[in-house]
């Protein structure tokens, strides 16, 4: 591809963007990429990549230090480096040094010479979910990073740590197999992840039961009191459940949202309805024949071996003539993965020694377990899905 048609592809997909059409706003991006590439020499691509830590550190600087948070708190009004350093207790030349590639990057605009201005990105910057993303992948992945090259050269790389002296990276770096030994120990990172989990999909995006028309499929659902029409496997802080039961109030049956009792703990108030429920998924399950069994983001935690064994906990529980279990997570193609998708996979193996599946390792996966694979709904906004399962006819 030349430049010139890059640029043209850029274009085009601007104006199906502007007019409204949100399923081409991924590939719009992936243009963007892609006529970025077209206009840099090898050598300004390698350079860009090895200077992106730059990036990262100045970022994870200015927030331990509240820079951006009194930037937009004048939105507005500019705010001078000098007025930054005493009311956060920084040193004058490290502000300016830091706000020079803030705003170089976008996150804030320079009004002037040492004067600074919030735009919508400071904004989204300061979030809460935005502050805990940056510290659960900065904290966690800087320090595995700084040990890759020793860790390789010695232990070697292991993806999995399906055996107890499996050495992953993780480990190495922080003592515990994956990330949630590490969670049980440190609160703030604790804190961070269920925050970050908590704000990782937005209002303006589809939610797991606008992309599975779940209403249609539930409404005629059984009606006693005690029959459940929702188990939330692994539901974190509970906003899948919470949002579909707050959409669709009228379903009948018990919503149960089940986690670890660390995670629970930290669990707001829940909306009527809904129930929280102490469960390790890797013990039978105890709720049968719900309606639905939910999965978001856990199987990608887990490799093969594991996730069968949370797959046959629920599996063991299902009716086989009533029950469905929805699986809310990536599916990656064979060819032509999405960069966010790709670093997913890299991001799972660092974290949770696990990984992101294409459609023939979710397929391998189920025949293991005893399900069966009814559809896959799919939006073109990303590469999340939610796969549609039931147990095998025999």
């Amino acid at each position: 591809m030349t430049l010139s048609e890059a640029l043209a592809k850029v274009q085009t997909l601007v104006a199906q963007d502007a007019s409204g059409n949100k399923d081409s706003h991924a590939t719009l991006l992936q243009a963007i990429r892609e006529l970025q590439l077209e206009a840099e020499t090898p050598l300004e691509t390698t350079s860009r990549l090895n200077f992106q830590i730059m990036q990262n550190i100045s970022i994870r600087v200015a927030i331990e230090n509240g820079y951006l948070d009194m930037i937009a708190a004048k939105s507005g009004q500019a705010v001078s480096a000098t007025e930054i350093a005493e009311q956060t207790n920084s040193d004058l030349l490290l502000v300016i040094r830091i706000m020079r590639v803030l705003t170089a990057i976008g996150l804030c605009d320079e009004a002037g010479s040492q004067l600074y201005a919030a735009n919508h990105r400071t904004h989204f910057k300061i979030l809460p979910g935005s502050i805990a993303a940056e510290k659960h992948h900065f904290d966690l992945d800087f320090a595995m990073g700084g040990k890759l090259v020793e860790y390789m050269r010695g232990p070697g790389i292991q993806q999995f740590a399906d055996e107890p002296d499996a050495m992953t990276l993780f480990k190495y770096a922080h003592g515990t197999d994956v990330i949630f030994g590490l969670l049980e120990r440190n609160p703030e990172q604790k804190q961070a992840f269920d925050d970050y989990m908590a704000a990782r999909r937005t209002d303006n995006l589809p939610q797991w039961f606008d992309i599975y028309p779940a209403f249609e499929n539930v409404k005629k659902a059984r009606s006693d009191p005690d029959s459940v029409l929702m188990v939330d496997v692994g539901g974190g802080p509970g906003q899948e459940i919470s949002r579909f039961k707050e959409k669709y109030p009228s379903l009948p049956g018990r919503f149960i949202l089940q986690d670890l009792p660390l995670t629970l703990e930290r669990v707001g108030k829940l909306p009527e309805g809904v129930e929280a429920m102490e469960y390790d998924f890797f013990t039978p399950q105890p709720v049968k024949g719900s309606r639905l069994y939910f999965l978001r983001d856990v199987l990608h935690n887990w490799s093969d071996a594991k996730s069968a064994q949370i797959l046959t906990r629920i599996v063991e529980a299902m009716d086989p003539e009533y029950s469905t279990l929805l699986i809310d997570d990536y599916v990656l193609p064979d060819t032509g993965a999405e960069l966010r998708a790709a670093e997913m996979d890299i991001l799972m193996w660092l974290h949770t020694a696990g990984l992101e599946r294409t459609v023939s390792q979710w397929q391998r996966l189920f025949s293991e377990v005893g399900l069966e694979l009814v559809q896959i709904w799919s939006t073109p906004r990303g590469n999340e899905s939610v796969l549609e399962t039931r147990i095998r006819a025999q």
